[in-house]
């Protein structure tokens, strides 16, 4: 009897599938991740990195989209407002066309026969099954399932109410998720190119590992600035700036970031500037160091033209110094998010001399 071979494949992949939760599940935690590990037998996943899809049952669509959309979707806005990702609900009858897609999510609930869960139910393992009937719900990340370079989640839980209960609770624990395997993903292509050598930064106390296709734009040692610029047909125009200034004591704080930033653009980049009603601030860290990020839109009057930006700005208490890392996109003809994460990571990149700290990503 001659099989047909992608008959064939679909199959290993199922049993993939069911190794998958049988390993390391203890039926205790409802949170669980398997490792990243790339196995060089599997296809590279593909699709659009920013697109998830969705396998849902229809009473749960019903109830699960808009809280889908609201924590997964997020509006970050540019110079217009981005999503993150774009949520697209998936055929499970289809389920041969998609499951080699970057990203995919699963939402069942044990209490059913409809089709989505059913798929499910016939792939776990009974102590997979038990831990959600004895929790009520469950959720299963697994890396590279299918095809190296993909996330699946799967949010389980043993009744429809349950499940949409779960969903909701857990939004933004799974946009994390998502979030951490696009900086991931952007993080890997970005250093798959050699980086500057450490001597470029012989007679600065900081370096960072920058790609070499980011050439010196703008450098003023005396005024501790350095700017960097990628610039590649069809590709946004990213500058990467690095400032710092001696400081006795922690004054670090929004009008310290706003006014220097607003310093540098105008200095350094021939009178860019910004409105304060188009910026947004926030608290954040880079491996556990408090970070201010400053971002919003800038525009240069004396050219006719604008972007995006972002700054972060903390205090290095061992050397006395502030610091700010400045990011600027110029790119009228599409959107600037993928580009302001690339900037991001490579910032999140950088290494203080003098206490050896290394703020590496933590997203």
């Amino acid at each position: 009897m001659k099989y047909d071979n992608r008959l064939i494949n679909f199959l290993g992949i199922l049993v993939l599938a069911i190794i998958m939760f049988g390993c390391g599940n203890n039926g205790e935690r409802r949170n669980q991740s398997v490792s990243q590990t790339t196995d060089l037998r599997k296809p590279l996943a593909w699709g659009h990195e920013q697109t998830i899809y969705v396998f849902a049952d229809d009473r749960v669509w019903q109830y699960a989209e808009q809280y889908l959309q609201e924590s997964i979707e997020r509006y970050y806005f540019t110079t217009e407002n981005e999503t993150f990702f774009d949520l697209k609900r998936a055929d499970i009858k289809a389920i041969q066309q998609f499951y080699r897609f970057k990203n995919l999510v699963f939402l069942a609930h044990l209490d059913t026969d409809s089709e989505v869960s059913n798929y499910v139910k016939d792939r776990l393992t009974e102590n997979v099954l038990q831990s959600v009937k004895d929790n009520g719900v469950g959720m299963f990340s697994r890396h590279n399932l299918w095809a190296n370079d993909q996330l699946v989640l799967f949010l389980l839980g043993d009744t429809e109410a349950n499940l949409l209960r779960f969903n909701i609770l857990q939004a933004n624990e799974v946009f994390e998720l998502f979030r951490s395997k696009l900086f991931s993903r952007i993080e890997n292509r970005i250093y798959g190119f050699d980086i500057h050598s450490t001597s470029l930064f012989r007679n600065l106390p900081w370096d960072m590992k920058i790609p070499n296709y980011y050439v010196i734009y703008k450098r003023n040692d005396s005024d501790n600035f350095i700017s960097f610029l990628a610039r590649r047909r069809g590709q946004p125009d990213r500058y990467l700036s690095v400032y710092f200034e001696e400081m006795a004591e922690d004054r670090v704080d929004l009008d310290w970031i706003s006014s220097t930033r607003a310093r540098l653009a105008w200095q350094y980049y021939d009178e860019d500037e910004f409105r304060s009603e188009d910026t947004r601030s926030e608290l954040t860290a880079f491996n556990g160091i408090p970070v201010y990020k400053f971002s919003g839109r800038w525009q240069n009057r004396k050219y006719a033209v604008g972007g995006a930006f972002q700054s972060f700005a903390f205090y290095d208490i061992n050397g006395n110094r502030a610091y700010l890392i400045d990011n600027s996109v110029f790119y009228p003809e599409g959107y600037k998010l993928p580009a302001l994460i690339e900037l991001e990571v490579i910032g999140r990149s950088i290494n203080l001399k003098l206490n050896r700290d290394h703020l590496s990503s933590d997203h």
